[in-house]
């Protein structure tokens, strides 16, 4: 048996060994540094893995020992009659002031004061090493192999706490396949990942999980504990109802002029209190505007505002094509005039901010031929009921995908609309439309950005030759299209269905999409080559000696009567 001295110096030797590595790595260079960051991020998850594990195993214990001191005392007989239950129930319901707290409380005192962590967090790390050990075992391999990390395995448990336990082993096997023979994904693919396997597996499980997002919606306003004079405002809305509230902040934000000095994150805060204020748009501060409202205010007789400058234009969303490798090629947005100066509710024809979002539907579903989820660009998957309602009144897009891709279309025939290269640089509304629904993010490796917020990145440059069609675009945010854009070190791949590689300046390869729109509407898939007559040739040899083999065995039988 060891000692408490035996022990603190394993602990000393462990640490100097840490300390040892630590000094090694700073004569590392950037290959060897970022495959010590994804080595130590396996080992976190690993650790995770035991970690919960450990509290599910305390929790455990401390029932069993709790209950079994209870039974003791008050036996676990049957009453004998309702009169004798009623006795009991009254009993149990003393016993935390006879036998103090139950098995849950005292674990979650246990781990809370192990981890320094509240009571809150103590307790979804115990049920999630339950659901881990007995809900889904497989999928918490991957946690222990390092597939995943802890938050998206917590992820997972939240997602399924209105799950049936009879679907649990179906669910587990399904998502630890798909998280085996998948790269890893950003937070916001590996989501949908998510959802949409429940959907497919439980769809009641999806109907009560929206039932119960519309029952704890709420909004609360409270004084920030970080920032004196500051409140912080925070709520939980259905999906498709936060995505109209965004989408009228963004567009109110939008809507002012490129001179206004607030930032983005600043014109959003001051839309939501205008929007309290009972007005429709976002007065802009710019400098002309403020000298108007000045000469307004002083001006006792109402007098007309000046036309405003050619060069005073209404912001705009940033353009999607490319304006990272090819600037100047945006369109210039119209000139307000007195008329439509945002700001004035009052102007006949004042301008109105369109608030805007994007949904992905299959067209069977908004028929009613199936209930397949849809996809809320920003948010996830969205219920197939809900989806119809919203697209009801929607502008429609439609992505057509027959006739083959433009990589492969068969000779003498056209490809559909969407998949047509464009004859520039720009890409058509059909091929953007496309693009866009194959896709759920940003495609760098990691980026959550929404696809409505990215520019289309050309794989092979423009001006190297590259073509405008949908082997060779795909959805970038800004940061990261300038990120690949103007750093030499990085080089990004895509092959004609779609999946996106980007090797780092390290020589390390990621790839960027591991789960799209095509995993979740398998009907935007290109179709299949044409076979290569090759092919053929190949099969009829295989079939030739399919059928050598059968003749051969049959000549034998027949030589060979049973008995043998």
């Amino acid at each position: 048996m060891s000692t408490a001295v035996d022990r603190h110096v394993d602990i000393r030797s462990g640490t100097d060994r840490v300390l040892d590595q630590l000094g090694m790595d700073t004569k590392l260079g950037p290959t060897e540094l970022v495959s010590i960051l994804t080595h130590c991020a396996a080992v976190t998850a690993s650790a995770d893995y035991r970690l919960l594990q450990a509290a599910s195993l305390l929790f455990e214990d401390y029932t069993l020992t709790h209950e079994t001191r209870v039974a003791a005392a008050l036996g676990d007989e049957p009453a004998p009659s309702v009169a004798g239950l009623f006795v009991q129930a009254c009993t149990a319901a003393r016993t935390r002031a006879r036998f103090g707290p139950d098995g849950m409380e005292q674990a979650i005192g246990a781990v809370g004061s192990a981890l320094n962590a509240p009571a809150a967090r103590a307790r979804e790390l115990i049920i999630a090493g339950a659901t881990m050990r007995h809900q889904l075992p497989l999928t918490g391999r991957m946690l222990a192999r390092g597939r995943i990390d802890l938050a998206r395995f917590l992820l997972i448990v939240n997602r399924t706490t209105l799950c049936e336990e009879a679907i649990f082993p179906e669910l587990d096997a399904a998502l630890a396949e798909e998280i085996e023979h998948r790269a890893p994904m950003s937070s916001a693919r590996f989501r949908t990942l998510v959802d949409a396997s429940i959907a497919r597996i439980d769809a009641a499980s999806a109907v009560r999980r929206l039932e119960e997002a519309d029952r704890s919606r709420h909004i609360r306003v409270r004084p920030d504990r970080h920032t004196p004079g500051q409140s912080r405002i925070t709520g939980s809305l259905p999906a498709h109802r936060a995505a109209g509230v965004d989408a009228r902040l963004n567009a109110m934000a939008q809507a002012v002029h490129p001179a206004d000095p607030r930032s983005i994150a600043q014109r959003r805060a001051d839309a939501l209190v205008a929007l309290t204020d009972g007005h429709r748009e976002l007065a802009c501060i710019c400098p002309d505007c403020t000298a108007s409202s000045a000469a307004a205010a002083s001006t006792p007789v109402a007098a007309s505002t000046p036309a405003a400058d050619a060069s005073h234009q209404l912001a705009t969303p940033p353009n999607r094509d490319n304006v990272a490798t090819s600037p100047g090629t945006a369109g210039r947005p119209e000139v307000p005039t007195p008329s439509t100066r945002p700001g004035d509710p009052d102007s006949p024809g004042a301008l109105r901010p369109r608030p805007t979002f994007h949904i992905i539907v299959s067209l069977a579903t908004l028929l009613g031929a199936n209930d397949c989820p849809a996809f809320l660009d920003g948010h996830g998957i969205l219920d197939a009921a809900v989806a119809r309602d919203l697209v009801r009144e929607a502008k429609r897009s439609y992505a057509h995908t027959t006739g083959g891709p433009p990589t492969s279309a068969a000779p003498g025939g056209d490809a559909a609309p969407s998949d047509r290269p464009a004859s520039g640089y720009a890409p058509s509304r059909s091929l953007r439309g496309l693009v866009a629904a194959g896709e759920l993010c940003c495609t760098f490796p990691g980026c959550t950005t929404a696809v409505s917020a990215c520019d289309l990145d050309h794989t092979i440059s423009y001006a190297d030759g590259g073509r405008t069609r949908r082997d060779n675009l795909k959805p970038l945010c800004r940061f990261h299209h300038r990120l690949k854009t103007f750093d030499i070190g990085w080089r990004d791949y895509q092959d004609p269905l779609g999946t996106v590689a980007f090797r780092a300046p390290t020589g390390h390869y990621f790839i960027g999409n591991a789960y799209t729109g095509y995993d979740l509407f398998t009907e935007l898939r290109p179709p299949a080559p044409r076979r290569h007559p090759a092919r053929g040739d190949l099969d009829r040899a295989r079939r030739d000696r399919i059928d050598a083999h059968t003749r051969a065995r049959d000549r034998w039988e027949r030589a060979h009567p049973p008995p043998f």
